[in-house]
């Protein structure tokens, strides 16, 4: 268990900490996972046997929990016409902004020349935009944060550019984006308060890793047809086999 701490880089921030907390991801289940019943062991593999839906895929299901979600923190309005954007965002219309109006900006940009060649969707004059977090993150010594979209959301008109920081170190981060439309034609659309932005999950900074490529080994694939026929016997339920095998390494 590691301590990941957040702090209101103004003040003034503080309440939209209070009102749009950041949280454990799994207080953020897109509408798709909540809308599909877990089905039993005995539907999906005894009587009146029905497909499982991909939410029961454990990759998935660590995808959608594993870490926290930073979510919006205003209301926030885009519009392309003529090959210019043009944004809002509406909580800097309150006294916030006359207060920070001189040093602080919602959305700032990386411009075209500091993304040449990565083949993001830019924009005209802008390259892409980023939003300006209010916040500042800290982790223990030896961990960081890896800061990325919500693949398995609802589709955006957003998508997140991911990156890994060391904020053991530097705690000071924003996130680019790119749209998701073309961008040489209107568009409107909006970001509502409180909607899930993007996701935060920790990693160790020193875990390094060989990789090593080995020839078909039959006494692996032996191992491994154990752990399968372990996995099927108990209807695929994979909360079950992961206790099994942390039991068995213990």
């Amino acid at each position: 268990m590691i301590n990941i701490d957040i702090y209101p880089r103004e003040p003034e921030f503080q309440h939209l900490l209070e009102l749009y907390p950041i949280q454990p991801a799994n207080r953020f289940l897109p509408q798709w996972y909540k809308d599909n019943p877990k089905l039993t062991r005995i539907e999906q593999f005894g009587f009146d046997k029905k497909e499982p839906h991909a939410k029961e895929c454990p990759a998935i299901q660590d995808e959608l929990t594993n870490g926290f979600i930073i979510p919006s923190w205003s209301n926030i309005f885009f519009h392309m016409k003529d090959g210019e954007m043009e944004w809002e965002v509406s909580v800097g219309r309150t006294l916030i902004s006359a207060k920070l109006a001189d040093k602080w900006q919602w959305i700032g940009k990386q411009s075209s020349q500091q993304i040449n060649l990565m083949g993001l969707n830019e924009i005209f004059n802008y390259g892409v935009l980023k939003f300006m977090s209010p916040y500042y993150f800290k982790t223990p010594p030896g961990y960081g944060l890896r800061f990325h979209d919500l693949f398995y959301h609802d589709q955006r008109s957003v998508r997140i550019l991911p990156g890994q920081v060391e904020t053991d170190i530097w705690h000071e981060v924003n996130f680019p984006f790119e749209f998701m439309f073309p961008t040489t034609k209107e568009s409107k659309f909006f970001i509502n308060a409180g909607d899930p932005l993007l996701m935060v999950t920790p990693y160790k900074k020193k875990d390094r890793f060989n990789l090593n490529l080995h020839n078909y080994d039959e006494d692996f694939r032996s191992k491994q047809m154990h752990n399968a026929t372990k996995l099927f016997s108990i209807s695929s339920d994979f909360k079950k086999y992961r206790n099994y095998k942390s039991n068995e390494e213990e």
